[in-house]
């Protein structure tokens, strides 16, 4: 379980070593099984504002803070829907840019750590327990530039970590039922600074983010 942070490894080296400072908004889809055997499906809505260090040899640092904003966890064997958040996320993220050929072509490797801590609800209940989850996630994406800053790119990951929970007064411990996702990306890289990056994943995970940054 992540809170959408967006892609790492889109900085780009063409403009040699700088900072990178910027935000990402996004949302995202999965469902989550606990070791009582109770599944939930998951949806959330978060924000961050991020900064990076982008070198000139393809490699990238980013670190990464921001909420939780809006979320439900919807009970499947146990009926039920808690509201979930506000809640506070963090995520440091390693990533490698290579180019092949005649440069056009693209494909970079990333590592994500992560954590999120945030509030439930549900109603008439008397208390609310705090949801907290951990995430490695490893991804690879290619693509192709065009026009310089047209970056298309197909993209997966993979990812594993625990969420930790309570159930009807039960401590539980959960994960994914789904541990990947595939889907698709463009990133706009202009020659004044700024970077867009949409980012989407259609299967497994299901996750849409929306960013910017700004090259220093």
């Amino acid at each position: 379980m992540l809170a959408p942070v967006g892609p790492t490894g889109c900085e780009g080296e063409a403009y040699g070593n700088s900072f990178v400072v910027g935000a990402t908004v996004g949302a995202m889809r999965t469902r989550l099984k606990f070791d009582n055997d109770a599944t939930f499906d998951l949806d959330e809505q978060a924000a961050n504002a991020f900064g990076a260090y982008a070198t000139a040899s393809g490699w990238s640092f980013r670190a990464a803070i921001g909420a939780l904003i809006d979320g439900t966890l919807e009970g499947n064997e146990m009926p039920g829907t808690h509201d979930l958040g506000p809640g506070v996320m963090g995520a440091v993220s390693v990533a490698k840019q290579w180019t092949l050929g005649d440069g056009q072509w693209f494909v970079a490797g990333s590592a994500t750590l992560s954590a999120v801590r945030a509030s439930t609800h549900e109603t008439g209940a008397a208390d609310d327990p705090s949801l907290t989850a951990g995430d490695l996630r490893i991804g690879a994406m290619a693509g192709r530039a065009f026009a310089t800053i047209w970056k298309p790119y197909i993209m997966g990951r993979a990812f594993g970590g625990p969420v930790a929970w309570t159930i009807a007064g039960e401590s539980v411990v959960g994960s994914d039922t789904h541990h990947y996702q595939l889907g698709a990306g463009l990133s706009v890289a202009t020659a004044f600074g700024l970077t867009l990056v949409v980012d989407v994943s259609a299967l497994g995970e299901q996750s849409a983010s929306l960013g910017f940054g700004w090259r220093l």
